[in-house]
């Protein structure tokens, strides 16, 4: 019997739960935490039904994806995809995503992005991975500063209400880095002050001000952990570091390393370039304790979202790509530092990749080089690869500093 699938209506939404649940393995949401997240563009939700019940689930989010350059382009944000393990290896997955990125092309959305719970998932369905993230952590008994703080401003922690004003124009500003995605106003109740922490944990926010006393960057964190033995050694973890100068993150960083009581601090959603080791006087003393995928994006219009962002040096290629559907583009690519102006072609390709590769280099976050010696491009002019290198590099590196 074939399955159903379809968008679900708001008297669905505790059943939807209750299969993301069993998807993932994990709780039941808990008492106090806000819908605003479940409960927005229950149109874009694609579940599947067996026989009338639901044993699977899916949705997209309309999100802005930053890239080079600064523009934001409109993309699906796939998030709760879940399959009950009654009905694993029986193509419900595939379904579920043939449906969302339909519905995306049907939006006019340049890609699908997403990221994953496990790394072996998403690159059949044609996504790469365009950012990468890195979890630092240090010592703050053993790690000094090279050089004091003399940046003019002053750090302050905030309550919720505060908070809750202040955070989102922050990080409006903050995400003019490519790979950021937008945070809509119901991701902020949810996520921010639901699914990331609770009342049982000690979360703090301080924000840092500017010589001129306005806000331009924050850290959220968690504090865990007791007295040994008479000792204090409390952990720090970041949730959330967000900034909008090389001077303010600084200033945070510092003030992490400055917190009383902890004997370690760690962040596990950092850039790949971030500084914090060009920061302190012996690099050994911070930690890499993880490096693995971030963002991944699948180039549902390869032609817009190319054309989208900006490029470090003018250049043209014609790059053929492929789809694991079969479905194949070629798009010649004219761009430099002011845009790019991209058309369909029937030249002969400089490049031909799949999808996930084009997905994979298309914010500047892999070299096209890389990507060639892994064997995930097919052809190559010569000479094709080192120029779209140069091209499509970006300053800083793409990151994709949030959750969703």
């Amino acid at each position: 019997m074939p399955f159903d699938i379809r968008a679900i209506e708001g008297a669905e939404l505790d059943t939807m739960l209750v299969v993301d649940q069993r998807g993932f393995g994990g709780p039941p949401p808990g008492a106090g935490v806000s819908r605003s997240w479940a409960e927005a563009e229950l149109e874009r939700t694609r579940c599947v039904f067996d026989r009338g019940e639901m044993v699977a689930c899916s949705r997209a989010y309309s999100f802005e994806l930053t890239m080079p350059g600064g523009a934001r382009v409109p993309v699906a944000a796939v998030s709760a995809v879940a399959v009950q393990p009654t009905h694993r290896r029986r193509g419900i997955l595939t379904e579920m995503i043939g449906a969302l990125h339909e519905d995306a092309r049907e939006r006019g959305e340049a890609a699908s992005v997403l990221t994953a719970s496990e790394g072996a998932i998403y690159g059949r369905f044609g996504y790469g991975i365009a950012t990468w993230r890195q979890s630092l952590a240090g010592d703050p008994r053993t790690t000094r500063f090279t050089a004091p703080l003399d940046d003019g401003g002053r750090m302050r922690l905030v309550e919720r209400a505060e908070a809750e004003k202040l955070l989102p124009a922050v990080y409006e500003r903050a995400r003019a880095r490519a790979g950021m995605v937008s945070r809509p106003d119901f991701w902020w109740p949810a996520v921010f002050w639901g699914l990331a922490h609770g009342e049982d944990k000690a979360f703090f926010v301080a924000v840092h001000e500017d010589g001129r006393g306005e806000a331009d960057g924050y850290v959220a964190y968690e504090l865990s952990g007791e007295w040994n033995r008479g000792i204090a050694d409390k952990q720090l973890l970041v949730w959330d570091i967000q900034s909008t100068s090389r001077e303010c993150h600084a200033a945070l960083w510092r003030y992490l390393f400055g917190v009383d009581l902890v004997g370690s601090v760690a962040a596990t959603n950092v850039a790949i370039d971030d500084p914090l080791r060009l920061l302190v006087a012996d690099p050994r003393r911070i930690r890499t304790e993880f490096v693995n995928d971030g963002l991944w994006v699948l180039p549902l219009d390869p032609a817009a979202l190319l054309a989208s962002r900006s490029y470090a040096v003018a250049g043209a290629l014609a790059i053929e790509v492929h789809d694991p559907g079969g479905g194949r583009a070629r798009v010649e690519l004219q761009g430099n530092r002011e845009g790019a102006a991209v058309v369909r072609t029937t030249r002969s390709p400089d490049i031909v990749c799949g999808a996930a590769t084009l997905g994979a280099c298309a914010l500047g976050g892999n070299r096209w080089t890389a990507m060639a010696a892994a064997g995930l491009v097919d052809e190559e002019r010569a000479g094709a690869l080192r120029d779209a290198d140069l091209m499509f590099s970006a300053t800083p590196q793409p990151a994709m500093l949030s959750y969703f």
